[in-house]
């Protein structure tokens, strides 16, 4: 891939591949999200689809907030090589950095996992150029219908032969939870940024992940399935 896309999508290939061993956790695994606005209670359940593999669900809730941390219970990490299991994050509500994990099946009392200092994906080729293009949309989660963002992002870039070309479409609804993060320039860091791109109208980069594709050789597809305000914590800190 040529860019960092979205951890959400890249992160479960790159989790530990041994069923027989716990899995890892990177200190870094959430830093495409802000937590900064999060309630306890929120959940998303999300779909994921790759060229050539089997469709992913997964969910993610946010199981308690404190002053400075939130809880979030996932098992997008776990889907793949370990079924039925969870993971329960502390992660810092400003730097967004995991603090501690643990893992378990629902239940149970989670045993904590060790810490990875596992960096992001190689942000890409800033030789690129593109175009992006925003757009007002409305989208159908369940029964209902929410208003959205649509943001599609082209890049070209010189490859061995040929150019390469990627293409993400990213969809946010402002009642979907956990947003991606934004700097203090107005710009998420998840999305398509290398290179030289002429932006068509400016994104607001205002709520949650409805859908997200990539195109880049191969198609990856993450599409939210349902949402709710009603998680509670499945697995017990020791």
């Amino acid at each position: 891939m040529p860019v960092r896309v979205l951890l959400v999508v890249a992160f479960l290939a790159g989790t530990a591949v041994a069923q027989d061993s716990p899995p890892d956790v990177s200190e870094n695994a959430w830093l495409d999200h802000d937590f900064g606005g999060a309630k306890a209670g929120e959940w998303v359940k999300r779909r994921l689809e790759r060229d050539g593999e089997k469709a992913i669900e997964y969910r993610v809730a946010c199981v308690a907030v404190d002053a400075d941390a939130v809880w979030i219970e996932e098992d997008r990490t776990t889907a793949e090589y370990w079924p039925g299991t969870v993971i329960l994050c502390s992660i810092g509500r400003k730097d967004r950095k995991v603090l501690r994990a643990f893992w378990g099946k629902p239940g149970e009392t989670g045993r904590e996992l060790r810490l990875t200092r596992a960096r992001l994906p190689d942000p890409g080729n800033d030789a690129a150029t593109g175009t992006a293009e925003v757009t007002a949309a409305k989208v159908k989660v369940g029964e209902r219908e929410l208003d959205a963002e649509k943001i599609e992002i082209k890049t070209t870039a010189e490859g061995f032969g040929a150019p390469v070309k990627a293409r993400q479409l990213i969809v946010l609804a402002p009642e979907v939870p956990f947003p991606l993060y934004v700097d203090e320039n107005g710009v998420c860091p998840a999305s398509i940024q290398e290179g030289k791109i002429e932006w068509k109208g400016k994104p607001a980069w205002k709520g949650g992940l409805v859908k997200l594709e990539f195109e880049g050789g191969t198609k990856s597809t993450l599409t939210l399935a349902d949402c709710g305000t009603d998680a509670k914590a499945t697995l017990r800190k020791p």
